[in-house]
This record gives structure tokens, C-alpha cells and sequence, in this order.
């Protein structure tokens, strides 16, 4: 039996189904299975019992998850303290970032390192939340940018285990269309007021409470409007407004870059509640590098990104010039 066979165990107990347990430790479902039947074998007792479409823990098996649960813990704890007495500079921080936001700061954060840490390399790689998620826990991240309504929605508004949240700025969203198009004159608009038929919507929420108002995308609007999203990237289709009667909501970061590229796009703020999303970045718990995302917080509370404004502490957010108006 070895560390990863305990692993294999914790993810069977916690997802209580083996396929969705390999998916998250990345193996094939059999693979998974002949394993934890080895290491059963081993053992000489039963681990999990098998009831129809459930996957139980024995009595000896909820004794082994609490010891594989600690165990993993600490190994994690040893790779933590190893990272801890690395010198900062010997190992890039790695920012995982989603593709709302990727393609638009990857300038802004390596101008922030480079003023604050001259020697530190950053690396960007771009996902989507929850595979971000997964890779903070995994330790292939330091730390992602995510909205919080996709921290909650990932782990529960009160999940002690999560990765620890650290908000940085809020987000206004917008409807992104061309210029000329029968919308581009508006001033505003709700989010229940969004033709379906003119909408293309991602699957993956952005984190904007107002999103749950919008139309769901009509099913011929990829035939309609030129653009099948289940393929394309958020970069894509937003380009690809400039050519066609389809709109689509836009953060505010990704609509300042479209604005200063000049790709013939207008974007009409929406109205009422919901429009801002709170943006943060998530890392391990006693994460031992957490002052340079203490640094990044400062740094963006007196420079957010363009189009934002920062998420500052509630006693200063009353006070801050545009903040109390927006949120």
C-alpha cells in the first residue's frame, strides 16, 4: 500500500461513486477499482461496500479514510513546508486565471510582479473554475482568480476545507454587441430584457448573480447567428460579434481591451442587482507564499484593472469614490 493508494481511497470515500472518484484523481474507473479491491486483498477487510448505485464505507473502512485523511494531509504539509524554505525566486508562481480574464491581465500581473517581486516568474495558465480549483488543491497552482459566487458554488458557503478566498476587486458586466446593432442605442438594460433571440451564452457561469435572470440561449442560435459555443473560446465569440446580430454578456475587463483594440463593439451596462461580481484569489489554506497574494491585494487596491474597482474592507468600501454607488 502506498501514498497514492490512500489517495484513491479518500476520493472513493468522499465521491461515493468510483467513476466520478477516477475522474478526480485522473485514472479510469477500472483502474481505480482493481486497486482499491488490491489494496482490500492486502488488508485482509473490506474497505467499502458495494449497494446497488452507492459505494459505502465499512465500519473498518471509516476507520481507514480518517487515517488516509491525515496522512494526506500531512505529506501535503511536508510539500508545503518544503516550498516555505525554497528561496521565493527559485519557483515561479504559477496564477491560474479563467478566460474571462486570462487573455486581458496577463500584462497587468506581470507589470504587479515585476514591481514587486523583481525576481519572481510568473506563469499564467488559463481554465476554467473549477479545474482551477482543482489544481489550487493539488498544488499545481498557487493560486486562481475566480468570482466568488464560483467559490460558493464549488464549496458550499461554509466548506472548512476550501481553499481560502482573498477578494480583490469588484467587476461590472455588460452586453456586448456591434456597433449598429438594434440594442447599441440603449443607455441600459436588464437582464430579463435581453433578447433570447439576438443571445449566445456560455455553459460556465461567470459568476454574476444577474445571470440566473437572463434568457436561456434559443437551441437554433448557433445555425442563426454563425457560432456554436460548445467549441469556441470567449475570445472567439466576442470577436465574432463584430460580424453578426448576436450579443453576449462581457465582464468589464474584457470589454476594456476589446474597447482600446477598436473592434467596432459596444457594450451597454446592465441595470438593477446582481451586475457586479466579486472577484478573488483562492489558495491553499496556510499556504506558505500567501504574502505575495497579500502584496497583490495591496497593490491592486490603489491599481485595480481597468474597469474594476477594488474589493477593499467594508469600512473603507463605504468610503471609497465609486464603490458605494455600484455595489
Amino acid at each position: 500500500m502506498n501514498l497514492r493508494d490512500l489517495q484513491y481511497v479518500v476520493a472513493v470515500a468522499q465521491h461515493r461513486n468510483f467513476t466520478r472518484a477516477a475522474r478526480s484523481v485522473h485514472v479510469s474507473q477500472p483502474a481505480l477499482s482493481n486497486q482499491i479491491k488490491k489494496v482490500e486483498a492486502e488488508l485482509g477487510v473490506r474497505i467499502f461496500e458495494r449497494v446497488r448505485n452507492d459505494v459505502l464505507l465499512t465500519k473498518f473502512g471509516e476507520q481507514v479514510v480518517e487515517a488516509a485523511t491525515e496522512i494526506n494531509g500531512l505529506v501535503d504539509r511536508i510539500s508545503e513546508t518544503a516550498q516555505h524554505y525554497r528561496k521565493l525566486d527559485a519557483t515561479p508562481f504559477r496564477l491560474g486565471m479563467t478566460p474571462t480574464l486570462a487573455a486581458y491581465l496577463s500584462g497587468y500581473f506581470l507589470d504587479m510582479l515585476a514591481d514587486l517581486y523583481p525576481d519572481l516568474k510568473l506563469v499564467i495558465v488559463e481554465e476554467k473554475p473549477l479545474e482551477l480549483a482543482r489544481m489550487v488543491e493539488q498544488m499545481q497552482l498557487d493560486a486562481a482568480l475566480i468570482a466568488r459566487n464560483s467559490h460558493v458554488m464549488i464549496y458550499g458557503e461554509e466548506c472548512h476545507d476550501a481553499p481560502e478566498f482573498t477578494p480583490l476587486w469588484f467587476e461590472p458586466l455588460y452586453l456586448g454587441m456591434r456597433q449598429g446593432h438594434v440594442l447599441a442605442g440603449r443607455n441600459g438594460i436588464r437582464a430579463g430584457d435581453v433578447p433570447a433571440e439576438f443571445l449566445i451564452r456560455f455553459d460556465v457561469p461567470f459568476g454574476y448573480d444577474l445571470e440566473k435572470d437572463l434568457p436561456p440561449a434559443s437551441s437554433d442560435a448557433a445555425e442563426r447567428l454563425g457560432i456554436d459555443v460548445r467549441s469556441a473560446r470567449f475570445e472567439t465569440l466576442c470577436r465574432h460579434l463584430a460580424h453578426s446580430d448576436a450579443c453576449t454578456i462581457v465582464n468589464a475587463i474584457a470589454a476594456e481591451q476589446f474597447k482600446r483594440d477598436n473592434l467596432g463593439l459596444t457594450f451597454v451596462p446592465f441595470d438593477g442587482d446582481g451586475r457586479l461580481r466579486e472577484l478573488g484569489a483562492i489558495s491553499r489554506q496556510d499556504y506558505s507564499r500567501y504574502g505575495v497574494i497579500s502584496s497583490i491585494r495591496s497593490f491592486i487596491e490603489n491599481a485595480p484593472p481597468s474597469g474594476t474597482l477594488p474589493a477593499c474592507e467594508p469600512e473603507t468600501r463605504k468610503n471609497h469614490p465609486g464603490v458605494a454607488a455600484l455595489v
